[in-house]
């Protein structure tokens, strides 16, 4: 069988533990790693990311009893543990980040910017002992200076992209270091769909930060929200 009749077979199997008699499932091509389904009373259609297009058979059969729970609002916490260990193991960073990058299309090739470069930022928080370095990451700035999503990070990929807005003469460096920080937080804490983005626990750390009072005032002076 073909990777797609493999993805069919584990939602159709699944699907009929929970009462759906027509189920089908492809690959799509999303940026980020996500799943789109459409249903009605007995059927069920879904798009599902092609990062998970070489997935060993029970892999997908997490997949699939994951999203059925949900919508079938049986909620579970987290994937189970075989695909967890296949989607963030190192392994899968190393195959899928490239095709992330290609697909990425309003982000630099280089952490250097006209005016600070986000690889001096990165060792300066782990010269502060904030973030562990990590050889796997890749540190970008987007192309257009974006002041609505002004920094953003897939964990699974170990991509972080900060807004172009900040790589200027006008403002600190220390502002794109914090906003950087705050996207490594998000990476550190690992991958977690369902959790909680912003608990206490993150700004607990957020607030670890030397320079958090002045970045933040930075921020607010320049209306823009992390």
């Amino acid at each position: 069988m073909n990777a797609t009749e493999i993805l069919n077979g584990s939602f159709s199997e699944t699907g009929k533990e929970y009462g759906y008699d027509s189920v089908t499932a492809e690959f799509s091509g999303f940026r980020e790693f996500k799943i789109k389904w459409r249903r009605s009373c007995g059927w069920a259609e879904f798009e599902v990311s092609d990062y998970v297009n070489d997935a060993p058979r029970e892999v997908l059969n997490g997949l699939a009893e994951t999203i059925f729970s949900r919508i079938s609002r049986q909620t579970r916490k987290c994937y189970p543990k075989e695909m967890m260990e296949w989607i963030t193991s190192d392994e899968f960073v190393k195959k899928k980040q490239p095709l992330y990058l290609m697909r990425a299309r309003n982000i630099t090739r280089s952490s250097a910017g006209e005016h600070i470069d986000l690889a001096l930022s990165y060792q300066r928080l782990a010269d502060l002992g904030l973030v562990n370095f990590d050889n796997d990451l890749v540190l970008r700035w987007t192309k257009q200076p974006n002041t609505k999503r002004i920094g953003y990070c897939s964990v699974l990929m170990k991509v972080v992209v900060i807004s172009s807005v900040f790589d200027s003469p006008d403002i600190p460096a220390l502002v794109s270091d914090y906003v950087l920080y705050h996207e490594l937080i998000h990476l550190n804490k690992g991958f977690d769909p369902f959790g909680q983005r912003h608990g206490i626990d993150f700004r607990v750390l957020e607030h670890m930060h030397p320079q958090h009072e002045e970045a933040s005032e930075w921020l607010k002076r320049l209306k823009l929200h992390i």
